[in-house]
């Protein structure tokens, strides 16, 4: 994580999404978790079409554009706490997973910086590192698993400016992965899952495997493409199209059949997603058992059903697939319960940030 962790009694995860900017604020009373508040501001329908938060050409954040958004959602919002903790974008992330000869941590403290020039594609004087081991504990004695993180300096300082100018305290940043395994993989006994997060902008696959983030890998495909696909085939527009997407999904109806306008972004979708769960079971010699789903696309009607099928065709280990339930250990008002699979699917990660204060 990057900068320092502090410990509060309450917690505020913020998420900025391409078009949409949502927020999370918990407290922590004993072991138990309280969903204290959350909302969110869409960019798309404010601004009446597709608004990025995010320079389409340097991926940069408008800083003005977010801050004022994110000012006016916390003042609507009465969040209490200014101290915040906000998710990067995968794009504005480097990953890297490699091995460290037996060592202490301070040696690979030390030692991290040389490694990583070989993985990370600008100077390393112009971001800053983080890393974290991928198993239980340092080892002196055997081959050390690291997972290295690297934000640039620039996209630092951009997000400060944002905490400055929306009036929060910036306590840490994370990238959007991290957030993802934090919400979803609570327990470092469970089975080996991949989680797959599809967004507006892009999509994220991780594989977790006994709490830890074995690999983590994100692509420029998702819920905007399938928005496209419609508004292309139908000669509408994207605001429209967008409607018919989460009004009609892939379920079969008389008034528009989507399934075969959207089956070749799908289809490449779950190409990636098999490639990626294919790539570490080979590697690792260990098995994928579930897949988890998160992100609004992913409520997108049948779509769970068109992964069931096309990840297991002619696979001999069967996956599950099923929808993220990161509130499920959150105590919310019961008047929520309506609401739970939507926010389970959208507030994933705002809540995996707001966590990170509790660890």
């Amino acid at each position: 994580m990057f900068f320092g962790n502090k410990k509060k009694l309450r917690s505020l995860g913020v998420d900025i999404g391409t078009k949409v900017i949502k927020v999370v604020e918990i407290s922590k009373k004993g072991n138990k978790f309280i969903l204290e508040n959350y909302g969110e501001v869409n960019l798309d329908f404010a601004c009446r079409e597709f608004f990025r938060s995010f320079d389409k050409n340097t991926l940069n954040p408008h800083i003005d554009n977010i801050s004022l958004a994110l000012k006016e959602l916390i003042d609507e919002t009465k969040i209490k706490d200014r101290g915040t903790s906000f998710s990067l974008p995968d794009f504005s992330t480097f990953f890297s997973i490699f091995e460290m000869p037996p060592m202490t941590k301070k040696e690979i403290d030390s030692a991290i910086g040389f490694e990583a020039r070989k993985y990370i594609p600008i100077p390393l004087s112009e971001v800053v590192l983080d890393w974290q081991s991928m198993e239980n504990a340092i080892s002196e004695k055997d081959i050390n698993k690291v997972l290295v993180m690297a934000v640039p300096r620039v996209i630092i300082e951009q997000y400060k400016d944002i905490s400055r100018q929306a009036g929060l305290e910036l306590l840490s940043l994370e990238p959007e992965a991290m957030s993802l395994k934090r919400a979803i993989a609570k327990d470092k006994n469970s089975e080996t899952i991949c989680l797959v997060e599809i967004g507006f902008q892009s999509t994220n696959v991780s594989i977790i495997e006994k709490g830890f983030m074995k690999t983590s890998s994100s692509f420029d495909l998702a819920g905007k493409d399938l928005t496209n696909a419609i508004s292309e085939d139908l000669g509408i527009g994207t605001i429209e199209a967008e409607k018919i997407k989460r009004k009609y999904g892939l379920l079969e109806n008389d008034k528009v059949n989507l399934g075969e306008i959207l089956k070749p972004t799908l289809y490449s979708i779950s190409s990636k997603i098999k490639k990626v769960i294919k790539e570490f079971e080979n590697k690792e010699n260990s098995t994928v058992k579930k897949v988890v789903f998160l992100g609004g696309t992913s409520l997108m009607l049948g779509i769970l059903e068109y992964f069931n099928n096309s990840l297991n065709q002619d696979e001999e280990n069967v996956l599950e697939i099923e929808l993220g339930r990161p509130f499920e250990r959150i105590s919310y008002p019961q008047e929520l319960e309506e609401r739970m699979k939507e926010l389970n699917a959208n507030y994933s990660i705002a809540l995996g940030q707001a966590l990170s204060k509790f660890e």
